[in-house]
């Protein structure tokens, strides 16, 4: 029997957020051009593929409006080229009690028709605004190159969100 090896072992720590991911595959949202009303850097959590796991998680990356409340604002996806979506899936931020974020009041979807210009889409079944899920809502399909997702924020609160996927 020989003896255990000693020695030391070296431990690597990421500097960069997709170097301690694996690599997602690639989405709608997530090759779309994102547009919104309140630009910031964050914008970028958005269509980053990342969700959160409970209502309590806010490990993820999230976007918001703060410090506007009690408005009505929007976020774009223009897509690299037509696409039929039929779906969009959003994760709302909510940093209740303490923080300004609620889930918004109301919410809906638009797409842009063949002359440019923003339409609701048609046939929605339901707009949820659970926090720590996914909130789907199927609507007729479109044949679009844009969608938006206009939210309107709770009175004295702003709203925010984690993920907004589309299919």
């Amino acid at each position: 029997m020989g003896t255990p090896c000693s020695g030391s072992m070296a431990v690597w720590l990421p500097q960069d957020l997709s170097a301690s991911r694996p690599a997602m595959p690639a989405t709608l949202a997530s090759e779309s051009k994102v547009d919104a009303s309140h630009k910031v850097k964050s914008i970028s959590a958005i269509n980053d593929r990342l969700v959160p796991k409970d209502e309590n998680d806010r490990s993820m990356p999230y976007y918001h409006w703060w410090p506007k409340q009690g408005s009505t604002e929007w976020i774009s996806y223009e897509f690299t080229e037509a696409a039929t979506v039929s779906s969009a899936t959003v994760y709302w931020f909510d940093d209740a009690p303490w923080g300004g974020c609620r889930v918004p009041q109301s919410w809906r979807v638009y797409y842009k028709d063949a002359s440019g210009n923003w339409q609701p889409v048609k046939g929605a079944d339901k707009y949820g605004v659970e926090k720590g899920t996914g909130n789907t809502v199927n609507f007729d399909p479109v044949q679009t190159k844009a969608v938006k997702l206009e939210v309107v924020q709770p009175g004295n609160y702003s709203s925010g969100l984690f993920e907004w996927e589309v299919k």
